[in-house]
Order: structure tokens, then C-alpha cells, then sequence
């Protein structure tokens, strides 16, 4: 099992931040103009966080504005680089959270709390990003459907925790689609014995690994592997 990412890959990665930081910038002047905001000059940070794709901070208690995106899941030549859909909602979905700091939203949208409240899916509605309240793979690909998620006007009172949780799933997913074997690497199994990696399959919350034992090909989640803590070989 790979202990985080390598030097060499983190050197490759960071190459690629002056290209992605264009990227977003562009985006972000063309919803600029559309909004009269100034999210292109907003200071954009990369780094290379397993459990979070993006962040939007907002000014104040001592804070400095930023965006922050992970390069393992926006760089070109990451292994988990999103769908080109999907990066376009990830930045729409931290512009949202941008605008929602820097607009007057009308009152008919302010029946939700929470990070990813009534207001937050309002300015969604606006930018064209996914009003889900955790990150979900694909998403930017679907069409979304604004008036049912701006809907029903209730107040709910668990609102801030049921937020809390969608991000720890997001949190969870994120992590847990991360591929940390290559094909060919050895795994040790304690009933199986020795086998070798030979397909993975990327899925929405998880890995399966195609492993051949001496006796016989099964497959088997990463997620599972991770927990028990069974290594490759020479690891």
C-alpha cells in the first residue's frame, strides 16, 4: 500500500498549477462580469489533500480569502483527475460558495441553514453548478433540476448537522476512490497468501482489485485491504 504520494509525483503535479490556475481564473471572469464580482482575484492554493477536492474560504476572523484545490483530483496527469465536467462543477461549486459571502440573497432562499443551505443551492441555481450538498462523482454531467432543490420552504433544525455529515461522506468517498495499488504490485493476504494486482476498477466510493492468488483470481475492495492494513510486498 503507497504511504501517501511521492516527491517526484508531488514536483510533477505542482508543474501543473500555472495552467490550472488560468483554468479557473477564466472561469471565474466570465461569472465575474456576469455578476459584477471579483473572484479571479481571489488568491487560488493547490496542495494534495486525499479528503477534500476543494475549499472556499471566506474573509475574516483573522482568516485570508482563498480557493484551495487538491492537485490529486484537478491535475491534468493525476490518476484520480476528474472528468473535465466534473472539475468545471467542482469550481463552480466553491464559486458558489464565494458568491453566497458576496451577494444579498433574497429572503425566499434563506429558509435552509448550513454550509449547503438554501442560499448556497440559490447561487447554484445562478452559476450552473450542482446543488448537492456533498461532492458527488458525475454530477457535473447531469442536468440539475433547480426548482425542486430550491422547493419546499421548511426550516429544517438539523439542518448544520446533516451538512456536517454530507461532508464527512464527501470526506469518506473522496478518500476511499483514491487508488493506492498499481498492477503488478504484490499483496500478502493472511488466508489467500501472496497474490498480484492485475485490474482495478475505480468506482463511486471505492476501489476493486482484481488479485491472482495462487489458487485462484478474486477481487477484492481497497477499502477493505486499507483497513486491515495488508500491505504489498517489501512495503
Amino acid at each position: 500500500m503507497n504511504d501517501g504520494i511521492g516527491e517526484s509525483r508531488k514536483r510533477q503535479l505542482r508543474k501543473e498549477i500555472p495552467a490550472l490556475q488560468a483554468e479557473i481564473q477564466a472561469l471565474y471572469r466570465s461569472l465575474d462580469r456576469k455578476f459584477n464580482l471579483h473572484a479571479a482575484d481571489v488568491p487560488i492554493t493547490f496542495g494534495f489533500d486525499e479528503t477534500r477536492l476543494g475549499a472556499y474560504t471566506p474573509p475574516g476572523g483573522g482568516r485570508e480569502e482563498g480557493f484551495y484545490f487538491s492537485l490529486l483530483f484537478v491535475g491534468f496527469l493525476s490518476e484520480d483527475s476528474l472528468h473535465r465536467d466534473d472539475k468545471l462543477d467542482l469550481y463552480r461549486h466553491e464559486y458558489a460558495h464565494y458568491m453566497q459571502f458576496h451577494i444579498e440573497i433574497p429572503q425566499e432562499y434563506q429558509f435552509q441553514s448550513g454550509l449547503h443551505g438554501s442560499a448556497w443551492k440559490y447561487c447554484c441555481s445562478l452559476v450552473g453548478a450542482a446543488p448537492s450538498e456533498y461532492y458527488r462523482f458525475g454530477k457535473g454531467m447531469e442536468r440539475h433540476d433547480y426548482e425542486k432543490a430550491l422547493r419546499n420552504p421548511w426550516k429544517n433544525p438539523h439542518a448544520a448537522l446533516l451538512d456536517i455529515a454530507h461532508r464527512k461522506r464527501e470526506a469518506e468517498d473522496s478518500r476511499n476512490r483514491m487508488i493506492r495499488y498499481r498492477k503488478g504490485d504484490t499483496v500478502v493476504h493472511p488466508k489467500f497468501g501472496t497474490g498480484t494486482v492485475e485490474e482495478l476498477e475505480q468506482m463511486t466510493g471505492s476501489v476493486r482489485l482484481t488479485i491472482r492468488f495462487s489458487d485462484a483470481v478474486r477481487k477484492i475492495d481497497q477499502k477493505w485491504l486499507l483497513r486491515s492494513n495488508y500491505k504489498k510486498r517489501g512495503s
